[in-house]
């Protein structure tokens, strides 16, 4: 520890031992530091201050219609992105700073104290962003600060509305290629139902057209049966009837057919067993007209139905044609007969058995026709079911087609409404609430913080070059010193006399060094009250610039 301070003290006798030299540079660096800071360029601060407003009134009135962008995204994007080079490139332009930069280097130079002296910031929760650029011409950091403030509402606003351009231009592309697929599988579709019209029903699988056939003939089939036992019943129960009934003036036999008044003489009269006014296909004809109100031609049922009326026509024809003339006799004058009428129970049961003969026809032909059915839906159970999975192939590709072409159709009518929305800027809305504006007093540089660094400075490499020329040139200041430096024994030290000249001379240095170590702080002083612009100080520091 000892020998530590004792070192310590030695450098420091031998800084003090060339103090001169040391006062001198802590002079000359300062002074020279001075006066450079003195000669720095004033630097004015450009300032300017702008809301985003994201509230619109349209965003409740679009919801669901128009696509909702997420402003409070771009707009961070958009103060990260802010210095990249196209926008610094464009505030260069725009401020006409371009005209300055002669070359290449010159424009990086450039561009590159724009990104550092640009500044923005913001409170994210208030969508304020304040604009500041420093510069020692006010006009021109005006002009930047004004540049940067257009760029950033341009771009905001024009990034939106590119991005809806390129959707738009997808999705019309998107269209064009599911609309040539739509109308591809529109194509196939109706060529192959053309191709298999007679074999397909629409709404109906194979075996649900097999299993509705199958049942529609056990039903016919049940409906024949109960038929065929009515009309086997109203024969019976015509058997037992007699025609007419009463007495008349001369008795009837079969002697005398001039008395025959049976249906079979009365051909002119349309007589026989089915006149031609039948009932049964009166009503079947009605009920023909019925079905045709509610289905085509091509309909089943009234296929059937038709069959039916022509069935009961051919068979009312040929057994009129199969009936024998019979030759009517005109009758003797007789006596007109009395109590003589007809049988109403033969006359209806007679009409009756004739429309459940009538019926029975009709339910036979409904019964081949189910048959043929039957029979022609099980000779094809091998290609109907593949042309059915066919045709649901090319239902399922038609429809999946549809179904994204009409989803391309809606998300373009959505883009063009927000691009319609993103066009009258009611989005977001910027409201600059200071422009650009530049102070009359410059901001900068900090010239009292340089002054002081050029003291300590001064101070510092003064002392150095003191300590280095006492390692240079170095001196004994004690006998311990002595001996550690040298292999002789030291016997003693003899010290110093002050006479009273050496005194004096000693203490007119002394005050001298002292002075100068003052007149340096003094100055320094009034550096700092020259530089502070304090009342006479900013006349005096102006006046001393335009010397320097």
């Amino acid at each position: 520890m000892d020998e530590l301070l004792a070192t310590l003290m030695n450098y420091l006798r031998g800084i003090w031992r060339y103090r001169w030299y040391a006062m001198s540079v802590a002079w000359v660096v300062a002074v020279v530091g001075w006066i450079m800071v003195a000669r720095m360029p004033d630097e004015y601060r450009a300032s300017a201050r702008v809301f985003a407003d994201t509230d619109s009134i349209l965003r409740p009135l679009l919801r669901g219609i128009a696509i909702e962008s997420n402003v409070q995204q771009r707009l961070q994007m958009m103060t990260r992105t802010l210095l990249s080079r196209p926008n610094l490139e464009k505030v260069v332009r725009a401020a006409d700073l371009d005209l300055v930069a002669k070359s290449d280097a010159e424009m990086e130079t450039l561009l590159s104290r724009l990104a550092g002296n640009i500044r923005l910031g913001s409170t994210r929760r208030e969508n304020l962003y304040t604009i500041t650029y420093t510069d020692t011409d006010p006009e021109v950091a005006k002009r930047v600060v004004q540049a940067t403030l257009n760029v950033l509402i341009e771009t905001t606003l024009g990034d939106s509305r590119q991005q809806t351009d390129v959707a738009q231009k997808f999705l019309d592309e998107q269209i064009k290629e599911y609309e040539a697929k739509l109308v591809e599988a529109e194509n196939r579709l109706k060529e192959f139902k053309r191709r298999y019209q007679g074999i397909m029903v629409s709404g109906q699988s194979y075996f649900q057209r097999l299993e509705r056939a199958t049942a529609q003939l056990q039903e016919a089939r049940l409906e024949l049966r109960e038929a065929e036992q009515r009309l086997a019943a109203l024969r019976g129960q015509l058997m037992g009837e007699e025609p007419v009934f009463g007495f008349a003036g001369r008795p009837w036999s079969r002697d005398n057919p001039a008395r025959v008044t049976a249906p079979s003489a009365r051909r002119g009269d349309g007589g026989g067993a089915f006149p031609a006014s039948d009932p049964q296909i009166l009503a079947l004809e009605e009920e023909l007209q019925t079905l045709l109100l509610r289905y085509t031609d091509q309909h089943p049922d009234v296929i059937t139905l038709r069959n039916s009326i022509e069935t009961l026509k051919k068979r009312q024809a040929e057994r009129q044609a199969a009936e024998p003339e019979v030759v009517i006799e005109e009758p003797e004058p007789v006596e007109e007969p009395r109590n003589l009428a007809e049988n109403p129970v033969y006359q209806q049961i007679k009409i009756a058995a004739g429309q459940a003969e009538a019926e029975v026809a009709s339910l036979r032909v409904r019964v081949q026709e189910y048959e043929s059915r039957v029979a022609d839906l099980k000779h094809s159970i091998d290609t109907v079911p593949e042309i059915e999975a066919q045709l649901t192939r090319l239902n399922r590709d038609y429809a999946i087609h549809k179904a994204n072409y009409d989803d391309l159709v809606k998300r373009r009518e959505t883009a063009r409404i927000s691009e319609s929305v993103d066009q009258t800027g009611e989005s977001v809305r910027f409201k600059v609430i200071d422009p650009p504006r530049v102070p009359s007093k410059p901001v900068g540089p900090n010239r009292m913080l340089f002054d002081s660094f050029a003291l300590v400075a001064g101070l510092g490499l003064g002392v150095a070059v003191a300590f280095l020329l006492s390692q240079l040139r170095p001196a004994v200041y004690d006998v311990s010193a002595l001996r550690a430096l040298s292999d002789f024994p030291v016997f003693g030290s003899i010290s110093r006399v002050w006479t009273p000249e050496l005194l004096m001379r000693r203490r007119l240095e002394l005050g001298a060094y002292l002075i100068a170590a003052g007149g340096l702080l003094l100055i320094y002083v009034g550096v700092l009250f020259v530089v502070s612009g304090q009342g006479p100080g900013g006349a005096l520091f102006a006046a001393m610039r335009n010397l320097l």
